[in-house]
């Protein structure tokens, strides 16, 4: 039953699924000891015992001490590149290694369960993830050997798990709204080859880094101010981190009451109803974002053929978009014989499994890519753009051969820097973030400018640099190479190079990094 298999590994909850091969179906797949109760949802948090144990997910409420500290987020803060981590013993816990500890511990858990290791894995990642959290996916879940590890973009795959009933023509806008990304994606279901099998092909997609933890700092921040209160007051700091999740719990009751008494202070409370937390997200600039995203996504979908009044369907994915305002608007903007409200929370999960099972996704490049070179004019550096999002792949080659010049004589070695390039996002920026200080307690700050810069610009290849070597000196200013980059079907980045002394050929389509 379980040979395929996928992971939609959340901001704020993580789902299993599987390809149920006989049924022809995929299946979300719950494992008890560490969902929530009555769930298949596993929260994506690791608590660490001041002895370097840990609990994960459902296992925290029962079994962590209340010295544990807990690690929240993890995904966010990995795509931030942040630095935030927490003291443990003589150690520091930062998110990368939390996450892998969660993600070893969980798929553990999933083969323990199943009693048999799934031959393809796929895990989702977001539309608007940098290439380092890919690498760094990929590059952590290959300890098991053997194992056949693909990605696919979150929105995607949703639209694959809700497309089990659709037919070839249809065309469906998938929002996914969740713990740390808001995104858009259109698809259109193909069929296509002998057996006639379902296709997706990606139209047009769009994100930002707009998701439910921002949502629930609002709430936060807005319930200090309504009780009069300072993040700095020492009763707010000391049960920061509980009032935060109480906030968070507020904003789920709001999605079945029209109001809720706000009294997480036995001496202070307030009545915190729907539209007072819609006014907020409106002036908080949620709506805003939405439209952008939404805009955003389509117009790409237009110039690929889409006609937005044949939408097939709309499919709402992610727990933010449960939140009454969120619904709301999208009652709004869509015909409800359009929006199919089923189960957001496992559509990822599934959709990813169908995937395993067989169905294919065509889709172009989200991000564009430049190389680095300095400005002869400024001396500064300055970027050449190699990969213009938007991009289809494979595709052979997408630039014209380019020529590298010595920037001195005796040159012999030459670097090219690649990096990754969000030009602009098109929802409103969150330039402020929830973190944790040694003791747990909840500071909003803004983003360090090294943060903000990762949501912008990443030197992909930084680690992995790329050099040729000319062998004999070169001369300052004489081309020395000539060069051209191509996509390959795995969305590899490729170099080709010829070495102008003597017109040899030093690469041929060399795989040098992984685009999104």
């Amino acid at each position: 039953m379980a040979n395929k298999a996928a992971i939609d590994f959340g901001n704020s909850n993580t789902v299993i699924a599987v390809w149920d091969e006989n049924a022809g179906q995929s299946v979300v797949l719950p494992i008890p000891a560490l969902c929530a109760p009555g769930s298949f949802l596993i929260p994506s948090r690791i608590a660490y015992e001041p002895d370097g144990r840990f609990f994960i997910g459902g296992q925290i409420g029962t079994s962590a001490s209340p010295e544990a500290k807990e690690f929240r987020w993890m995904k966010r803060y990995i795509n931030l590149c942040s630095p935030y981590s927490l003291r443990i013993g003589e150690n520091r816990i930062d998110a990368q290694r939390a996450a892998e500890d969660f993600l070893h511990t969980l798929t553990a858990a999933f083969f323990s369960e199943i009693r048999e290791r799934p031959d393809e894995l796929i895990i989702s990642v977001p539309v608007e993830s940098f290439e380092h959290y890919s690498d760094w996916l990929l590059s952590d879940m290959k300890r098991f050997d053997g194992l056949h590890l693909r990605l696919i973009d979150e929105a995607s795959a949703a639209a694959a798990g809700y497309g089990l009933n659709l037919h070839p023509g249809d065309t469906l806008l998938v929002i996914d709204f969740g713990g740390s990304t808001l995104q858009a994606v259109c698809v259109s279901v193909t069929e296509e080859g002998e057996k006639k099998g379902r296709c997706c092909r990606v139209l047009g997609k769009a994100g930002c880094s707009l998701g439910g933890m921002a949502l629930d700092r609002w709430v936060f921040e807005y319930a200090l101010k309504r009780l009069g209160l300072s993040e700095s007051d020492r009763e707010v700091n000391r049960n920061s981190a509980a009032l935060l999740r109480y906030c968070e719990a507020v904003k789920l009751r709001l999605s079945k009451k029209e109001s809720v008494l706000f009294d997480f202070f036995p001496d202070r409370s307030f009545l915190l109803t729907r539209d007072d937390l819609s006014e907020l997200f409106r002036e908080k600039g949620l709506f805003v974002s939405l439209n952008s995203v939404l805009e955003e996504a389509l117009r790409a979908a237009e110039d690929h053929g889409l006609v937005r009044e044949a939408l097939t369907a709309v499919l709402p994915v992610g727990g933010s978009c449960l939140a009454p305002a969120v619904r709301e608007w999208m009652a709004e903007r869509f015909p409800a014989e359009v929006l199919a409200w089923g189960e957001p929370l496992g559509a990822v999960a599934r959709g990813a499994a169908v995937i395993a099972g067989g169905m294919h996704i065509y889709d172009f490049v989200q991000h564009s890519y430049a190389i680095r070179y300095t400005d002869p004019r400024t001396g500064e550096y300055a970027f050449r753009t190699i990969v213009p999002r938007g991009t289809k792949y494979p595709f052979g080659r997408v630039t014209d051969p380019m020529r590298l010049k010595a920037a001195f004589d005796g040159q012999q070695r030459f670097g090219i820097a690649i990096y990754e390039l969000l030009e602009s996002q098109p929802g409103k920026a969150e330039r402020n973030e929830i973190f944790f200080d040694e003791d747990g307690a909840v500071h909003v700050l803004p983003l360090t400018e090294e943060e903000a810069r990762s949501e912008q610009r990443f030197w992909m290849n930084e680690r992995n640099p790329l050099f040729l070597s000319s062998g004999e000196p070169a001369q300052k200013g004489i081309p020395r190479f000539e060069i051209s980059f191509g996509i390959d079907a795995n969305k590899m980045l490729t170099i080709s190079v010829t070495d102008l002394t003597d017109n040899r050929q030093v690469l041929s389509a060399y795989p040098v990094v992984r685009l999104v």
